[in-house]
């Protein structure tokens, strides 16, 4: 099963098909979440939600909160998760901590995260600084199990919500690799 391990405790609903596709709920089991961020909202013809992309300052952040505990639960953080983040894209520390987060405009919802894992890094292992332990150095030189990257690492992510009317409705799509 390959899913981010940052996000292990908080996923319903898994299922491997074009993409791996799972549901987010809190530590109590509550998924009906709200969705706060930072980034920018981009409005994409046609679609009836504004996209969150990342600003001109700093990479994009999301979080899906529990109204009923605050909870947090960190969706996706464009500084670190996803292969460029991990592997090609740097920021400074002034960009990591400055991020600060607004609510998207939407209902406490099902929130539904959609993952594309179509690089192969079995046959590009070669490519990687990998210590004896089986640790991965990243881009920003912290250190990674091998096997966490091959979770971590995702190329494609997308992030929905379902409406009250049982429509699917998407808000993030991003291209990581």
């Amino acid at each position: 099963m390959k899913l981010p391990t940052y996000l292990r405790n908080n996923i319903q609903d898994y299922a491997e098909k074009r993409l791996t596709t799972m549901t987010i709920s809190s530590s109590t089991g509550n998924d009906q979440l709200e969705i706060w961020y930072y980034g920018d909202l981009f409005k994409v013809p046609n679609e009836e939600q504004q996209y969150i992309v990342n600003t001109d300052f700093a990479p994009g952040k999301i979080i899906a909160k529990d109204p009923m505990t605050n909870e947090e639960i960190l969706i996706f953080d464009a500084a670190k998760h996803g292969y460029d983040n991990m592997f090609c894209e740097t920021y400074t520390e002034e960009q990591i901590n400055n991020r600060p987060l607004q609510k998207l405009a939407i209902p406490a919802s099902l929130i539904v995260l959609e993952l594309g894992y179509s690089i192969d890094y079995e046959d590009e292992k070669d490519n990687y600084e990998i210590d004896e332990n089986s640790f991965v150095t990243l881009i920003d030189d912290s250190k990674m199990l091998w096997n966490d990257v091959l979770c971590n690492g995702f190329d494609y992510l997308a992030i929905s919500y379902i409406n009250a009317e049982g429509k699917q409705i998407q808000f993030v799509d991003c291209e990581l690799a």
